[in-house]
């Protein structure tokens, strides 16, 4: 019922009002005409009004002062798979100590994780700030295409393996409802993630934003996948996931095969390189990735739920606590040479980092008794919670001045609202997000690791851990230099 083009552009529509509490029934209606469009169950629209009204509430009791006659807009809009309600205001900065004060309002954003499926808080500079509340479409699910005898049956663990060799090829938009098959098939309902729904994974690849390899067996069953993920369309760099293989073909290689096809994907088509993430659960997917030429670069604590389980792997054994990821990076295309600016406290184990990765980096250390201004007043942040996880993560986009505060209010959120893993991503290409991560490792940021070029350079990451409990020694390390890469970050921890 809406024109592709305007679910092309930036949104749909937009409501400009007042801050007034008079306005948020207004608000509240605006958002429900367009999401009935998209065909949400009462049960979802329901929640979308309530989550409107939190956001709304919360713009005009924080984001100006009392008795000022501001005005903020409430946009609607779509991307792949997903209704976007937008509430953005050019109002004060939020100040932490009143925040705290006005807990029931000010942080009621974050109750709103049970009533969205994500939600991103964005500081734009001189431009204001936003609030994005993310629900996913209502779309065919693969419980729709599979047959009565399909879901009820035990899987393919009680069947002989395969013995004929799969070929590899690109995924094609129409390979969806198959991958969605495997994905059932591996994991029965257990897997997280967006590749239950054919119709996410097509807008993916149609838009650029997912591209996989899969293996298809004689039959033209797909049976293997092993994904690239884009932050945008063109982007030089990807994350590497979405791992499925029949269990009939285990044993066939088909994950380090597949591997070996995406390298050669990225070298063909100049992109910088691919990371991604290893579970340190057991050691085969960071050996896996070690025989391909990928290169550590760093660990994620705390990263999965410790429910997480991998058929016939360690006996489905499962963690005692949160689950590591191990970091990697592989190498596809010669990257543009940059310069790197590091802290006193991480330069060594950074510095060698980049050169085991073989970046062309002139790596530059800001010592402890040095400072750097910011060459901007204001930052630009956006915070991401992902509800499924129970983590976060702090991106800055842009270091100003006032980025140590903007952090550590978001920091203060999170933490009261149990969030158990909050991770920091700072650029690392100016000599003020040295002095930056320096003063967030003191307030309790740990150092996680690179992650080259991601966003036209390299980016630092940091993690801080909310209360988690972690013991290194039910962490399976791969490498020698995976292992001192933990014993540092152990040693903040401690």
């Amino acid at each position: 019922m809406i024109p592709r083009k305007l679910l092309q552009g930036e949104y749909i529509a937009k409501l400009t009002l007042f801050s007034d509490k008079l306005y948020i029934r207004q608000a509240q209606e605006f958002v429900m005409y367009y999401a009935r469009l998209f065909k949400f169950s009462q049960k979802d629209l329901t929640k979308l009004e309530l989550a409107t009204e939190e956001a709304v509430l919360n713009t005009i009791e924080n984001s100006f002062e009392e008795g000022e006659f501001g005005r903020f807009e409430v946009k609607v809009g779509y991307r792949p798979g997903a209704f976007i309600i937008s509430v953005e205001d050019q109002g004060i900065p939020a100040d932490a100590e009143r925040l705290e004060r006005q807990e029931n309002s000010a942080l009621g954003i974050l109750l709103m994780r049970n009533l969205v499926d994500e939600f991103n808080i964005i500081n734009l500079g001189r431009d204001g700030k936003k609030m994005e509340l993310i629900k996913y479409l209502p779309e065919t699910s693969i419980a729709d295409l599979l047959s009565a005898e399909e879901l009820e049956s035990k899987g393919p663990n009680d069947e002989a393996p395969a013995t004929d060799t799969p070929t590899m090829r690109l995924i094609k938009p129409e390979d969806a409802p198959m991958l969605s098959r495997l994905a059932y098939r591996v994991y029965g309902y257990t897997y997280a993630s967006v590749f239950y729904f054919p119709e996410k994974i097509k807008e993916l690849i149609e838009n650029g934003l997912l591209n996989s390899v899969v293996s298809v067996n004689k039959d033209g069953e797909i049976i293997g996948n092993l994904s690239l993920f884009f932050e945008h369309k063109d982007a030089k760099v990807a994350d590497s996931g979405a791992a499925m293989i029949d269990p009939r073909y285990r044993g066939h290689s088909l994950f380090k095969e597949s591997k070996k096809f995406l390298q050669r994907y990225a070298e063909a088509n100049g992109m910088y390189g691919i990371f991604s993430e290893a579970v340190t659960i057991h050691s085969f997917t960071q050996q896996g990735n070690l025989s391909l030429g990928a290169k550590e670069t760093g660990i994620m604590l705390a990263y999965a739920s410790e429910n997480l389980t991998f058929k016939k792997i360690n006996n489905d054994k499962k963690s005692e606590q949160r689950q590591a990821v191990a970091l990697f990076y592989l190498k596809t295309n010669k990257e543009p040479h940059r310069k790197v600016y590091l802290n006193e406290k991480f330069y060594p184990l950074l510095k060698m980092l980049c050169e085991h990765n073989d970046l062309d980096r002139e790596i530059i250390m800001i010592s402890d008794q040095e400072t750097a201004e910011a060459q901007r007043e204001q930052s630009v942040i956006s915070t991401t919670v992902k509800p499924d996880l129970n983590i976060a993560v702090i991106i800055v986009h842009e270091a100003g001045s006032d980025a140590v505060p903007l952090i550590s209010q978001q920091l203060r959120e999170l933490c009261l609202k149990k969030i158990e893993t909050i991770y920091l991503e700072l650029p690392v290409n100016e000599p003020y997000t040295a002095v930056l991560a320096r003063e967030m490792n003191q307030k309790g940021f740990m150092l996680s690791g690179i992650i080259p070029e991601l966003r036209e350079g390299d980016i630092l990451k940091m993690q801080y851990l909310n209360n988690v409990y972690v013991d290194p020694a039910k962490i399976v390390i791969a490498s020698p230099l995976t292992r001192e890469l933990l014993n540092v970050i152990m040693k903040d921890y401690k």
